[in-house]
């Protein structure tokens, strides 16, 4: 989709029947998982901000293919210094599970000013029939629609089938809506790289 400047908001494709998708199952399937409750910066829940389960995937192989095929579009697109990936991140929402409306971006670590969150990537690992809720809305104009901290956005909103991926500026406002039943499963990954000028 593009907004009235023409320049790209995000990008929606499918992985499937792609080598990317053959090693993400393959992850997922010889993974032994941590799960944890989503936690914030302070080590506090705020069930009324997020609430689901979460694991990370440290794995190099599939942080590198991950990294070349979205550089890959970033380059045909926003052309953003991306140099590296911040592990992959294994969400569930369940029951109740979301996340409200936030954007991604920021230096990475807090302390460091060297790299920031650049773009954002979500992954949908199940079919949308698997779950009622869970939808996932992105922001694609500021002036129409929902108020986010007083200001009025218009967004689209996506139930995407399985492998399917979409692809966006991780300063855009986006959310996940509460599952109602069923279990929603994702892949969120970061990509960082120097701050914008």
């Amino acid at each position: 989709m593009k907004d009235q400047n023409c320049s790209l908001i995000y990008g929606v494709n499918t992985l499937i029947n792609t080598p990317l998708w053959g090693l993400i199952e393959e992850k997922l399937n010889t993974t032994n998982f941590q799960w944890e409750n989503v936690r914030f910066d302070d080590g506090q829940r705020d069930e009324k901000f997020r609430k689901g389960e979460i694991a990370w995937i440290g794995d190099d192989y599939l942080r590198k293919q991950l990294f070349y095929s979205v550089d890959f579009y970033n380059k045909q697109n926003w052309r953003y210094d991306i140099n590296d990936t911040e592990h992959v991140q294994y969400g569930i929402y369940s029951h109740g599970g979301h996340y409200d409306w936030h954007y991604d971006e920021s230096i990475i670590p807090p302390s460091d000013q060297s790299f920031m969150r650049k773009l954002s990537v979500t992954i949908w690992l199940n079919d949308p029939d698997e779950y009622e809720g869970g939808e996932f809305d992105i922001q694609h104009t500021i002036g129409v629609g929902e108020a986010q901290n007083g200001v009025s956005m218009g967004y689209e909103t996506f139930k995407l089938s399985k492998g399917s991926i979409i692809i966006f500026p991780s300063f855009i406002w986006h959310r996940v809506r509460p599952v109602t039943s069923g279990v929603r499963k994702s892949l969120v990954v970061w990509f960082i790289g120097p701050p914008f000028r």
